[in-house]
């Protein structure tokens, strides 16, 4: 056995600041930032979400993550190694910064409905060109429309084709995610900064943002109550609001050393490995095999399973679970930014 495969095969130990529901800390107060500050900082934030009370539901149960779960398993046993989710720590920040806003361009080019707005605006502007200067706009505003065409075949085929086999060529491991065993939260800043601090430290929030298409969408921003720094988790269309609080819900249970891991395929190697989740499937309170996920129907969790559970997700009342962070962070409702 490698070294790698020897630690990541290796059982985990809590320690440091590990998170545990039935026992949050007391912390230090907040500072009220005022109204105005409130405004300006947390003008898209719109609701902050409790913590420590759970639904049990979780969201990283769609079909395509089940179906690479099935397909990883057909090809043997070993466990995943480099940037998987595991025991130990849920990765993020991997995309190389100077590639954000290089996809971000991409994506626009690559849209069928935004580059009929582009064409449509390079259209115009020539039209309007023609009548105030004459033909001699034209072969500028031909090339402009050559070059735009050709951004979105780029983007919209070789480009994608390139990332799609060989992602290590954006992607990098910063070592930044949401580390179980310690209760620690790192991610990098838009000042290219590592921020870390302890999760409890962190207050969620849902954010909304107006795409540049118009339609909105909610993100689940993780605040520091103590340094202003954020970091989004998870970001959705705006008719999927509901599934933001799955996805509070089951990081939750993921951070607490109390719960055992969220029972969802990408997880399932490596439940023997968390001390908490070992103990609980061994007294049998899982209520499943060990290997539910790798042996589940996918044809009928794709048409009857997973809309169902989608369902009671949509119709949870998320409203009544009562924030137990309020009792630990003693003016959290008063100083809060939403």
């Amino acid at each position: 056995m490698s070294g790698n495969d020897s630690e990541l095969e290796s059982m985990s130990e809590y320690h440091g600041p590990a998170f545990r529901s039935d026992h949050i800390p007391k912390q230090q107060a907040l500072e009220n930032p005022g109204g105005f500050a409130k405004s300006l900082e947390g003008s898209d934030l719109i609701d902050r979400l409790p913590w420590g009370r759970y639904s049990n539901l979780n969201i990283h149960v769609r079909p395509e993550y089940l179906k690479a779960h099935q397909a990883r398993k057909q090809l043997g046993t070993r466990l995943p190694e480099g940037r998987a989710w595991t025991h130990k720590q849920k990765p993020k920040d991997l995309i190389k910064t100077r590639w954000q806003l290089l996809l971000i361009l991409a994506g626009s080019f690559a849209d069928k409905e935004m580059i009929k707005f582009f064409i449509g605006a390079v259209f115009l502007a020539g039209l309007f060109s023609f009548f105030a200067h004459g033909s001699q706009v034209i072969s500028v505003f031909s090339t402009a429309m050559l070059v735009t065409i050709f951004l979105h075949l780029f983007f919209r085929y070789p480009f994608t084709w390139f990332l799609e086999r060989n992602p290590d060529f954006i992607v990098k491991d910063l070592g930044c995610g949401f580390f179980r065993p310690t209760g620690m939260v790192k991610f990098r800043t838009w000042r290219e900064e590592t921020f870390e601090a302890p999760f409890i430290e962190f207050d969620p929030y849902i954010s909304y943002h107006v795409q540049p298409k118009g339609p909105v969408s909610y993100k689940l921003q993780l605040r520091h109550r103590y340094s202003g720094w954020q970091t989004a988790v998870a970001e959705v269309h705006s008719t999927q609001k509901e599934e933001l609080y799955a996805h509070w819900d089951e990081l939750q249970r993921y951070m607490d050393v109390s719960q055992p891991l969220p029972d969802i395929p990408a997880l399932e190697p490596y439940r023997h490995l968390d001390p908490t989740t070992a103990e609980y499937d061994a007294a049998g309170k899982r209520q499943r095999p060990a290997d539910y996920w790798a042996t589940l129907d996918l044809e009928w969790w794709e048409q009857e399973g997973y809309p169902a559970h989608m369902e009671k997700i949509r119709n949870f009342p998320w409203d009544t679970l009562e924030d137990q962070m309020q009792y630990s962070v003693p003016n959290l409702n008063e100083a809060t930014m939403a």
